[in-house]
């Protein structure tokens, strides 16, 4: 029988009863039948019966009834002899309650492995009867839409709740839950209204009445009382009447507010429902729970795609999740729909949610394991299966070892942690030891963050994490640590990290309203070991950044990783530009560089010592708008000879984000003398929050999502960050790019990987000023000029002449001299409004500074008053086109009427636009161009002006 655990262990004679398969089927089975008494009763109640206790003081493994439950007096099948039992060794107890397995030896993962193998073999016998039961009717037809007006029912724990329904392309369309004594069913559509009404969906009704008797009776064709009870909230009570009504029983309706706690009304109902305006009460979630586990019926039913606060809760007290925003508004078909094809059969298979992870600790169990892991994925996928549950309730607070409902779990990450220390990275192979593959890949699959103890692969974690972090000494006191806030979402490097296997211990002290979780690093692309190159070996972690971990509010949040990493803050409903303050003990400092704030030459002398050092896996920098983050060796590499210093704030900050931020006319980058005072001349808001960075852009050196660099936030790639390649530049334009860099006709032109290299273009031109280094990136002034010289050939006049220029710049693949034209339009800023006879880098980047702040003014500071501010004065609005926008803006910054100009590029431009800047009286300029030699397109003082009025001069160069 179970000890106080409330674990019933088979005992095995030897190693090999252990390793031999055909043990485990019918070991559970015995086990299922006979270990506490008999099967599961007649109302549905769980096979086996255990302890548990919110604390986690109580161990129940396999499904248990709730804590202070008692188990179903139903009668019972008949005992059948079982095998030897013996009580939990009193080590793996303690582990199992304190969640580490200091206590435990290498010898004690047999026992785990077996435990969680039986404790998986439980569930699954109970899981699978519920849905044989619930399709016991082989005419069921399966058929069903729920309609894109719906949401996702997911399994948040599976040893709590069962899918129901999966749509084609395996979304969560419903399902049922298992705890305690009751039951719980939960659709993503109001599919209750929908039967009762016959409204919707009427071949469905046979089933979901069947859903409907199993949740209240425990079986799909148990017999209803003739009176049933009901309590809602959120729901509406005359839709359930209704149903009641439908199956011929009299409904009866409790009044009730379940949301209250305390109450014990909801004692006197059969069936408690739920809705979408359910009171999003703190205590909600608890409140579902313990009715629930007290023997109640729970049915939850959401009507539309909208999110609810309250029905998460509900939703989650029953071990489930609901989708994302916006639900299933953007779903396709096979996201919201079973097709007529599908079989029971197929159904169940589907559904069987345990099957999988019992083949992979089948396998995991084996030694000299024969099987291509990469055709072969069941066990694989059944692993991460428990992995992605395990990251969604961590991240959702959730403490495995003081959840009663996640016995399978603690067992599964014990026994990942005893193996976890003789991992070797980089020499273990997928095709010559799949078993040893499998058993790492599970070990780095099934962890827990937030508790104070885990172990480490003492050989280091691969590329992510060197040996030497392990001997990194970590702060014994609590430092006070303020982070600043960019934005109101986001996550950003606190400048302290986590050594592996080494707990930190965090302490809120001002957040603000903002919400706040800490995680390890802030990368989207981390590999794959089950497909990167099979010769290289299984070369990291799979997943070696952590899942992000609530942080508590009134008390100290533990935090421990087998991986290590910088410690990021993630976080939501924030102040932009406020500070967190945070209370911290146990963690290192590592080369990390924070220009957000003042910073010491004794701090930079510190990162710049542990750069050089490289006895922690990464470096990191933090600027107003931007952050870096990069593994030690790529930080190296890219800093090459350099000063760290030089490195670090010349060139990463100074000219890859500064460029950037002054192209964009970002308010955290002081305005030059001209900007301000055109600015003023022209009545333009040019600072405050209306130019504030939109968002902070990361870059990661380390692997790529897509190609060698990647575009994204983060945007990554197999290179350290470089302060003076136009790689980054590029990938950081993507993502700052305005519309008034967007000239296309049709479709073509400078769009996407044109128009961000604007930008990029603005950055070179800028550090060849500043740093003396000139790294190309053409804007090919030369071809654009051949291209007017051709138009000009043609003796084409008017409109015809224009889109025959248009033809040739705009709708062709050549997108250096379509970028070409924004200098041009630049260096005339410099010629016509600064008065410069050759133009300068500093004039030239203005006229992009006031151009970028025009395009924002335009569309969030639109003066309806005074439109000829932005010299849009025919405008009924702020609506314009960008050819338009760049027009307007371009001739009001230069002080000329650009008309002509943009004639000579193939610009079209309508009617009102012209107007608009007639109004203003300007002088129309005639045609004008700036030539520069091929080999000098950053090198902006070293061209010459051409007048081409009336005529068409040779190219100087």
């Amino acid at each position: 029988m179970p000890n106080s655990s409330g674990i019933a262990v088979i005992y095995f004679n030897t190693q090999s009863e252990i390793m031999n398969p055909k043990y485990f089927g019918s070991a559970i089975l015995l086990l299922i039948l006979t270990a506490c008494g008999g099967g599961g009763g007649t109302d549905g109640s769980p096979p086996l019966t255990g302890g548990g206790s919110t604390d986690g003081g109580n161990i129940g493994i396999g499904p248990s009834a709730a804590p202070g439950v008692s188990p179903s007096s139903e009668p019972t099948a008949q005992p059948t002899p079982a095998p030897t039992i013996e009580p939990i060794p009193d080590p793996i107890e303690v582990a199992l309650k304190t969640g580490s397995v200091q206590g435990l030896k290498s010898s004690d993962m047999p026992t785990l492995l077996r435990l969680s193998q039986q404790t998986a073999g439980q569930y699954q016998q109970q899981q699978t009867a519920a849905m044989a039961d619930i399709y016991g009717d082989r005419t069921l037809n399966l058929a069903l839409n729920h309609t894109t007006n719906s949401i996702e029912i997911n399994r948040s724990i599976s040893t709590m709740a069962t899918p129901l329904i999966v749509a084609d392309d395996g979304s969560g369309m419903a399902a049922i839950s298992q705890y305690g004594k009751g039951r719980g069913l939960a659709y993503g559509v109001n599919m209750l209204q929908w039967m009762a009404d016959k409204s919707r969906e009427t071949q469905h009704l046979p089933l979901f009445t069947r859903a409907f008797n199993w949740v209240v009776t425990g079986k799909a064709t148990g017999p209803l009382p003739e009176t049933l009870k009901f309590a809602t909230a959120g729901y509406d009570a005359a839709t359930v009447s209704k149903f009641i009504t439908l199956l011929g029983k009299k409904p009866e309706t409790i009044s009730c507010d379940l949301t209250l706690s305390g109450n014990t009304c909801w004692q006197n109902a059969d069936v408690l429902v739920f809705g979408a305006g359910v009171r999003d009460d703190a205590n909600l979630n608890n409140l579902v729970r313990q009715y629930q586990a007290s023997g109640k019926a729970i049915i939850y039913m959401h009507p539309n795609w909208i999110d609810s606060g309250g029905g998460r809760k509900v939703a989650k007290a029953m071990g489930m999740d609901l989708g994302g925003y916006p639900g299933n508004y953007y779903a396709g078909a096979a996201g919201v729909s079973v097709n007529g094809n599908r079989t029971i059969a197929d159904t169940l298979q589907r559904n069987d949610q345990m099957g999988g992870l019992n083949k992979a600790l089948e396998q995991m169990s084996t030694d000299n394991l024969s099987v291509d892991l990469a055709t072969d994925t069941r066990a694989t996928s059944a692993i991460s299966q428990i992995h992605n549950e395990i990251a969604t309730l961590q991240s959702g607070g959730i403490d495995f070892f003081a959840e009663p409902a996640t016995d399978l779990h603690r067992l599964l990450i014990l026994w990942a942690d005893l193996y976890r220390p003789t991992i070797q990275y980089g020499k273990i192979n997928r095709t010559s030891n799949p078993d040893e593959f499998l058993r790492t890949y599970a070990s780095d699959s099934w962890l827990a963050y937030n508790r104070s103890y885990t172990t480490f692969a003492a050989a280091g974690q691969g590329d992510f994490m060197p040996v030497a972090a392990q001997s990194i000494p970590v702060s014994q006191s609590d430092e006070i640590i303020d982070v600043t806030i960019a934005q109101t979402g986001g996550t950003t490097a606190i400048g302290r990290a986590a050594i592996p296997g080494k707990p930190v211990y965090i302490e809120v002290l001002e957040k603000g309203g903002a919400n706040l979780s800490m995680q390890t690093n802030h990368v989207r692309a981390f590999g794959n070991p089950l497909t990167d190159n099979v010769a290289e070996g299984y070369k990291r972690p799979r997943r070696p950044q952590s899942f992000a971990i609530p942080l508590n509010t009134t008390k100290a949040t533990v935090f421990v990783s087998p991986f290590g990493g910088p410690l990021y803050l993630n976080y939501g409903g924030a102040a932009a530009g406020q500070t967190v303050t945070l209370k911290i003990r146990g963690a290192a400092k590592y080369a990390h560089f924070d220009f957000t704030k003042p910073q010491s030459d004794a701090e930079i002398n510190e990162a710049v010592a542990a750069l050089k050092r490289k006895d922690f896996g990464w470096q990191t920098a933090k600027f107003v708008g931007g952050e870096i983050q990069q593994t030690i060796n790529y930080a190296n590499q890219a800093m090459g000879n350099i000063d760290p210093k030089v490195y670090i704030l010349d060139q990463v900050k100074g000219s890859l984000f500064d460029s950037n931020h002054i192209a964009n006319g970002y308010s955290n980058m002081p305005m030059s003398a001209n900007v301000s005072q055109l600015c003023t001349q022209f009545g333009w808001q040019c600072d405050g929050p209306i130019h504030r960075a939109p968002s902070v852009q990361h870059f990661v050196g380390w692997i790529a999502q897509c190609g060698f660099l990647c575009s994204g936030n983060p945007s990554d790639g197999f290179a350290g960050i470089s302060g003076t390649g136009w790689g980054h530049a590029h990938e950081l334009g993507h993502n700052t790019v305005q519309r008034v860099m967007s000239i296309d006709f049709n479709g073509q032109g400078c769009v996407v990987e044109c128009n961000n290299n604007i930008l990029a273009s603005a950055q070179m031109m800028r550090q060849f000023k500043t740093l003396g280094v000139d790294t190309g990136h053409t804007t090919n002034h030369p071809l654009l000029y051949q291209y007017i010289i051709a138009n000009r050939a043609t003796g084409l006049s008017g409109d015809a002449k224009i889109l025959d220029m248009q033809k040739r710049l705009w709708t062709m693949a050549a997108q250096d001299p379509m970028r070409a034209v924004h200098f041009q339009l630049a260096f005339l800023f410099s010629k016509y409004r600064i008065g410069e006879a050759t133009p300068s880098m500093e004039a030239s980047l203005d006229y992009f500074t006031l151009l970028t702040k025009g395009d924002r003014l335009v569309s969030r500071a639109w003066d309806a008053n005074n439109k000829g501010k932005y010299a849009m004065g025919s405008y009924a609005d702020n609506k314009i086109n960008n050819p338009d926008l760049l027009y307007v803006l371009s001739s009001k910054i230069i002080g000329k009427d650009l008309k002509n100009i943009f004639a000579m590029y193939g610009i079209t431009l309508t009617p009102t636009a012209i107007s608009s800047v007639a109004a203003l009286g300007l002088e129309v300029l005639p045609e004008t161009f700036y030539a520069l030699a091929t080999s000098k397109y950053n090198q902006v003082s070293t061209g010459v002006w051409l007048n081409l009025a009336g005529q068409t001069p040779n190219y100087p160069f």
